[in-house]
């Protein structure tokens, strides 16, 4: 009778190993603190961090439970170009004498659907091994063992998609691709599977109160064909981006609170403790659970989109540092402005001259006589038509700068205004404004009907004879035919080809870094387009990103003063060169050309 009973508890203790891990094998991990790591679910979240990133996580299971699962998780993943992204993860599950161990790659695409929106697709393949200690059992040569594998191994693998619209994200998975049996015997049949059989649909958004203060919603549906179906609900709520703090609900699992710190948007440590069913919570114990997250070095420029929880502000870190630079120089502006004799190296330039009308000049700009501007009549008549669609006279005058060049000032005004408009032959005057740059008033004699002469005084700003040379050669230019345009800092770059014969050129042009907000780092560059104003070169940024472009930028050179629409950026000007001849076989790009900046 003893002997029966024996052997019949050890078909029991048999039948519930493989019960448990035929129902695991079918059946994903459960986390608590999915959402500091998505990845942990859906491959497709491979590089979401736009850093090179790495995950640990720890999970204690039913404390109170001796041999209760145990699970470490460890992952990593990083964006690569062209929207490709890498990853990995292994984890360990260990009960009581049972254990699992796997390993698996991934890797994940991104699609620009345009600026705002994205989609991502992800797959998985890896294999594992399990293993029970079956010597450990009072009676491991019982016939109901005899049959049992001590080790067995597998494959594991997952796909998932996921679209992205601003801080709104929803993905679904598959987590299980292939099936097996962890703990066989040879008289058991293989266990009929299909990988739809489980699949996790995921949500979340992340909303901004204010700068310091953002709440984070996460809806999560586990549909499975072997096990109830479930939902868990998440609310977070992150104070001052440092810390965070949350509750989830799991259908038949109770309340679980959460908790976390964040360390110069870098590193992340999160804590969870889930009491679990109210019915047994007694008897099994809570589930504590611990998290940690680490970006590498700093966020890749190609990452093209980006949803971090560790880097959870409104807006990046680059984001706000050049926000901040950006509000820096308009205090500094103002500044200059208010004390134009005390001129500051980092105050930003003034965009465009002041006009007068009148013969008084700004009072706060000091003005000198300057009697040495020559007018010479033999340059002929400039005409040209303005962005107003007016027709404009110009006059020239010159003077020798102090290199053996020439500064030249050309001065235009309406052909309707010009008749009986002369220019004086000497007493103009000359200010320097606050950026360094100089600028000329041109005085101007008009005889009226009644024979009373009046004068006229019009600044214009001084520039140098290549400048001038282009702007003759094409007096027609205005703002909407910016590639045209020469103009520059002669002291950053001595080409002043227009962009027209740049894209007609096989040859580079060459200007030194500037110190503007935007400016192009040292490097080489395809340029598409040249524009006065930044949202003109973000609007054609957006034309050439719907023509499937994801790679433009837009930045400033302060060689030549203008705003460049960039298609590809190299350290090699040579592949600089190659890729601007392939994109020239573009009707759209058929004008590109190769910009190089040094330091």
């Amino acid at each position: 009778m003893v002997c029966k009973n024996r052997i019949i508890k050890s078909s029991l203790i048999g039948f519930f190993i493989l019960t448990l891990f035929s129902v695991k094998a079918q059946q994903p991990q459960v986390y608590n603190q999915f959402f500091m790591n998505p990845y942990m679910y859906n491959p497709a979240y491979a590089g979401v961090e736009g850093h090179a990133a790495i995950f640990v996580m720890y999970r204690d299971q039913w404390t109170n439970v001796e041999g209760a699962p145990q699970i470490s998780h460890a992952s990593f993943h990083v964006p690569l170009q062209g929207g490709i992204a890498i990853g990995g993860a292994a984890f360990n599950v260990t009960q009581g004498l049972l254990s699992t161990s796997a390993i698996k790659g991934s890797a994940s695409y991104l699609i620009n659907i345009d600026r705002t929106h994205f989609l991502r697709f992800g797959m998985s393949l890896g294999a594992g091994i399990n293993s029970v200690n079956i010597t450990e059992f009072d009676s491991p040569g019982d016939p109901a063992f005899e049959n049992f594998l001590d080790q067995s191994t597998f494959f594991i693998g997952d796909v998932g998609v996921a679209y992205h619209f601003g801080h709104f994200n929803v993905g679904v998975s598959l987590p299980n691709l292939f099936s097996y049996n962890p703990i066989t015997q040879s008289e058991v049949a293989d266990i009929e599977f299909s990988p739809t059989d489980n699949a996790i649909f995921k949500m979340n958004y992340r909303g901004h109160v204010n700068d310091d203060f953002a709440f984070e919603p996460h809806l999560i549906y586990r549909f499975s064909t072997v096990v109830p179906h479930q939902y868990e609900g998440v609310l977070i709520a992150h104070l001052y981006h440092i810390v965070w703090v949350g509750a989830s609900y799991r259908q038949d699992a109770n309340i679980i609170g959460l908790a976390g710190a964040k360390i110069k948007e870098k590193f992340a440590v999160g804590f969870a403790y889930e009491l679990g069913n109210s019915n047994l919570s007694t008897e099994l114990g809570p589930t504590l659970e611990v998290n940690l997250g680490y970006h590498l070095g700093t966020k890749k420029d190609h990452a093209e989109h980006v949803s971090s929880f560790i880097k959870s502000h409104r807006l990046s870190a680059e984001e706000r540092a050049r926000k901040a630079e950006l509000e820096r120089q308009k205090q500094l502006a103002a500044l200059q402005q208010s004390r134009p004799d005390q001129p500051d190296e980092d105050a930003l330039s003034i965009a465009s001259p002041t006009v007068l009308d009148d013969p008084e000049p700004q009072a706060d700009v000091p003005t000198e006589q300057a009697d040495d501007w020559d007018h010479q009549e033999e340059h002929g008549e400039l005409t040209r038509v303005n962005e107003f669609g007016e027709e404009e006279t110009g006059i020239r005058l010159e003077k020798p700068d102090t290199d053996g060049g020439k500064n030249v000032v050309i001065s235009w005004v309406p052909k309707a205004e010009a008749t009986g408009l002369t220019v004086a032959e000497d007493g103009h005057l000359e200010r320097t404004l606050p950026d360094g740059s100089k600028e000329v008033g041109i005085k101007y004699e008009k005889t009226n009907p009644d024979g009373t002469v009046e004068h006229i005084v019009k600044w214009d700003k001084a520039i140098n004879a290549a400048q001038a040379t282009a702007i003759v050669t094409n007096p027609d230019l205005t703002e909407e035919h910016h590639d045209e345009v020469a103009k520059g800092d002669p002291e950053l770059t001595q080409d002043f080809r227009t962009h027209d014969e740049l894209g007609s050129s096989d040859d580079h042009m060459v200007t030194k870094r500037g110190n503007h907000l935007l400016e192009l780092p040292a490097g080489n560059y395809v340029i598409a387009g040249a524009f006065e104003v930044f949202e003109h070169a973000e609007d054609y940024s957006d034309e050439l990103f719907q023509m499937g472009f994801h790679d433009t930028i837009v930045g400033f050179n302060s060689g030549r003063g203008y705003y460049y629409v960039v298609v590809y950026e190299s350290g090699s000007l040579n592949q600089t060169r190659s890729k601007r001849d392939e994109f020239r076989k573009i009707p759209k790009l058929s004008k590109a050309w190769v910009l190089q900046v040094t330091e």
